[in-house]
């Protein structure tokens, strides 16, 4: 009269069957690593944000890979690149035998996270709302995780610094529309809508986006569209390409005529900054672009 059991241990085999035998035995091992203190422990990190976080706290030699976002500071081009942060590949990580997973709450796919933990492997996610708030938090609680508080607090205290400094240069005046745009060869470029980093950082800086009213994420705008909303200030990524004002208004010659472009106020931005979530570099940033917004300041 063992049926029951009977029925659980052959669901048991069924579901050992189903995973890859590499994560059984790199769950062992990945158990083993657990014993490591918090400055020991081996970490995969996926989303340039959080990457950025890990290397500032000054933990980023416990980094074994990271993701394709990842490419600042500079030596971290040195690791292994695991793919995109929504793609990730549970046999490329668990390879590495990291002890963690460190990264963005869009990191995926979701059949990979819970392969990775099924295997024993430590898997933590931060949220990617791009307020002050949730750049702290993150800090907060990585520098806890890493055991580097002391570390978090003075990281943290620099870039509250910035941010209030950006504040400050425009209290009591109004505020340049800005606008922010993803250069794209021979296409018309892509403007930051609600819900972005760049529309964040907008606005950490002492900025207003006019799109960000009119649509979520980012839209590639018409000519006219462009000139309707009539940026005062224009910031522009190139994807690394290196694109100067002057090669970006031949690419796009209808900029010239927006108050940016007739008055030359338009500034370039690491796009590194603007991936996986804003990161230690974004109070430096901000008070750069507040300077630049209110130059009378």
């Amino acid at each position: 009269m063992n049926t029951v059991p009977g029925k659980k241990l052959l669901a048991s085999l069924a579901m050992a069957f189903l995973l890859p035998v590499s994560l059984f035995t790199t769950a062992a091992v990945t158990n083993a690593q657990n014993n490591r203190s918090a400055e020991e422990k081996r970490i995969v990190s996926a989303g340039s944000g959080i990457t950025e976080i890990i290397y500032a706290l000054g933990a980023g030699d416990q980094l074994v890979a990271v993701d394709l976002t990842s490419n600042y500071p500079p030596q971290v081009n040195k690791l292994p690149k695991l793919g995109y942060h929504k793609q990730l590949s549970a046999e490329g990580i668990l390879a590495l035998k990291p002890d963690m997973l460190i990264g963005t709450d869009d990191m995926g796919p979701k059949t990979t996270i819970t392969q990775l933990e099924m295997a024993g492997l430590e898997v933590e996610s931060y949220a990617t709302d791009n307020s002050a708030e949730s750049i702290h938090k993150r800090i907060h609680s990585l520098a806890k995780l890493l055991d580097k508080e002391k570390e978090g607090d003075a990281l943290w205290q620099s870039i509250e610094n910035d941010l209030k400094a950006s504040q400050q240069l425009g209290e009591g005046k109004d505020k340049p529309r800005v606008l922010f745009l993803l250069a794209m060869e021979g296409r018309n470029p892509s403007v930051s809508g609600a819900g972005t980093e760049a529309n964040a950082l907008i606005k950490l800086a002492g900025g207003f986006n006019p799109a960000e009213a009119q649509f979520n994420s980012y839209k590639p705008l018409s000519n006219e569209s462009l000139l309707t909303l009539a940026p005062d200030v224009i910031i522009y990524s190139d994807r690394g390409r290196g694109l100067t004002m002057e090669q970006l208004f031949d690419s796009q010659p209808v900029l010239k005529q927006t108050p940016a472009g007739k008055n030359a106020r338009v500034i370039p931005v690491d796009g590194r900054l603007l991936l996986g979530g804003l990161g230690p570099r974004t109070g430096e940033t901000a008070l750069s672009l507040a300077k630049a917004f209110y130059p009378e300041s």
